[in-house]
């Protein structure tokens, strides 16, 4: 079986980080909250170059997801897609219980990242 060198690694995460452009947010059961692209201002890959954990970092607020007492917005999960609707989820992360977040009116706003990590060779 071959081994993937660090320069192939490298080119993984230029890969995931030019084609993999949306993330969605999700509530417990999976079902779509609000998907953005990287080209949207409340979405940005956060993490340093070169880093084996890529990190896309979504910023929404109540207004965002129409957010009221009568109807909270819970955020338990983050999938990444590579289309802007529709699509298979190319990577979800569950968050943790200390890490799922509810908005419940216009003014409340959550920052969630989703973490993907590409090896890298030392």
């Amino acid at each position: 079986m071959a081994q993937i060198s660090e320069f192939g690694y490298s080119k993984l995460r230029q890969y995931i980080e030019a084609n993999w452009k949306y993330i969605e947010l999700q509530d417990a059961s999976g079902t779509p909250v609000i998907r953005l692209g990287v080209g949207d201002s409340r979405v940005t890959w956060t993490h340093t170059a070169g880093s084996q954990t890529l990190q896309l970092q979504i910023i929404v607020n109540g207004t965002d997801v129409g957010a009221t007492a009568q109807s909270p917005k819970t955020f338990a999960k983050s999938a990444i897609f590579d289309v802007a609707s529709g699509g298979t989820a190319i990577a979800i992360e569950d968050f943790l219980p200390g890490d799922v977040s509810t908005i419940t009116k216009a003014e409340d706003k959550v920052t969630l990242r989703h973490d993907i990590q590409v090896p890298q060779i030392a």
